[in-house]
């Protein structure tokens, strides 16, 4: 398809400066991986090419901050999990992710290492030897796919000494490598927290980009040193609400970092892969607790708590402040990245609702069926509502056992199924009760207050 794309005749997701977002019937120039126009009646000329978004609702891709991409083959396995159930069941990785066609930005993990399955058993030392030096081998090339996909930390060892810490970061830093993020979760009582340490160890500092996963239930200080620093939180409703971790912490009243907040899918193993599925999640479970307390007094509320507003700006220019890229995604606006979603109007779940409240249609009616195309950098990589096929390397294709090097859907579900079947193998080796005592075990948490009954 040509560099230029005229998209015509669509209604447009515009933000306002507050987060408002609004449909307005205009078309939508992409000159290579950017917007360079939106007005209504955008003439076309030689070299573009003209698609037709009659009946089309035309909107800013969705920011996706907390994700674990390999979860895919474990998928049917957790659907009724408590987080102890889930805990026990980098190169290559890059170059899927560049072939995709996705924006991401790769968080390399610093993981404890498994010495044994069975009985579990974590290597004392956290941080492999070999850690480090693979990170620079990868740092020497970032960023990959022409600036989509940059390189990030994903790092849990904030138990470890200071020194080591401090040390790890400092190397990280030299490299060029901005964005960090972690599973935030509380601390032993009479110890700092996982985000006092990051800030006492100049992990966290206003010049930093830091998400912090879940971060359910913060403590007040923890709060105040998220503000203060410009940290964001990845709220992944869906899961945190399943697997027993606390009230969502996107819209939690009781803790007002909703301006520091954006969503994630967390598992997709476990949940449907859809930032719109977490919004909804998200609101249903604010309103229920707000209207909750008023039905304990006898009293009906008067007005409805949180937006769809609300939620949407979490999913699409929150989410881009989060990883510190507002100036070139999350909304629609000229000079920004062509990343674009485009919604069918008149599919089953959208008729009537896009054509009299687009955002409120998105947010609480639409399904992924419903988006028919998608840009990314300005390309079509999904038409018609099925994915286009993906152009990889001959190294890759040898490593994932395929001939051709442009690889369809099908190929790769013909591999996922292929992985599946090995990952199902080899858990039915594994002795998952013993295994999930203790991997909470080595993991800090403290398993006696798991219980059946109250």
């Amino acid at each position: 398809m040509a560099e230029k794309k005229l998209l015509k005749n669509g209604v447009v997701i515009i933000h306002d400066t507050d987060d408002t977002a609004r449909g307005v019937r205009a078309d939508l120039l992409i000159d290579g991986d950017k917007i360079t126009q939106i007005k209504p009646d955008i003439g076309s000329s030689a070299g573009v090419t003209v698609i037709d978004c009659t009946d089309k609702v035309i909107a800013p891709g969705f920011i996706d901050t907390h994700r674990h991409m390999y979860n895919i083959a474990l998928r049917g396995r957790h659907g009724d999990d408590l987080l102890p159930d889930y805990l026990v069941k980098a190169k290559v990785a890059i170059s899927a992710t560049v072939a995709s066609g996705l924006r991401s930005i790769y968080g390399y993990c610093f993981n404890g290492r498994v010495d044994s399955w069975s009985p579990f058993s974590l290597n004392p030392s956290f941080i492999a030897p070999f850690a480090l030096d693979a990170l620079k081998r990868l740092a020497s090339s970032a960023p990959f796919g022409n600036g989509r996909i940059t390189l990030g930390v994903a790092f849990d060892g904030w138990f470890l000494p200071k020194d080591m810490i401090v040390s790890l970061f400092q190397n990280i830093k030299t490299l060029g490598i901005r964005h960090v993020t972690t599973h935030n979760s509380s601390s032993p009582p009479g110890r700092p927290t996982s985000i006092e340490t990051m800030h006492s160890c100049g992990v966290l500092t206003p010049d930093s980009t830091v998400i912090l996963a879940h971060a359910n239930n913060l403590a007040p200080n923890d709060i105040k040193l998220v503000k203060e620093n410009g940290a964001y939180l990845s709220s992944t409703p869906s899961v945190e609400l399943q697997m027993g971790m606390g009230t969502p912490i996107c819209f939690d009243p009781a803790r007002d970092v909703q301006a520091n907040s954006s969503l994630g899918v967390d598992c997709h193993n476990v949940v449907l892969t859809s930032i719109v599925s977490e919004m909804r999640c998200a609101l249903a479970h604010s309103r229920s607790m707000y209207n909750d307390k008023f039905r304990a007094a006898g009293k009906m509320a008067a007005q409805i708590n949180h937006t769809v507003q609300e939620a949407y700006a979490l999913g699409t220019i929150q989410g881009a402040r989060a990883v510190g890229l507002e100036n070139e995604i999350g909304s629609l606006a000229v000079g920004k990245k062509a990343d674009i979603i485009v919604f069918d109007a008149l599919a089953p779940s959208m008729i009537c609702g896009a054509q009299h409240d687009p955002i409120t249609a998105i947010v609480m009616h639409s399904t992924p069926g419903d988006i028919v195309m998608t840009f990314v950098d300005g390309i079509l990589r999904k038409d018609a509502g099925k994915l286009l096929p993906m152009q990889i390397t001959s190294e890759d294709a040898e490593v994932v056992g395929v001939k051709d090097t442009m690889i369809s859907w099908s190929d790769v579900t013909r591999n996922l199924l292929k992985t599946q079947e090995s990952v199902q193998a080899r858990l039915k080796k594994l002795d998952l009760e013993a295994a999930k005592k203790d991997a909470c075990t080595a993991l800090g948490m403290d398993t006696s207050i798991i219980t059946s009954k109250l």
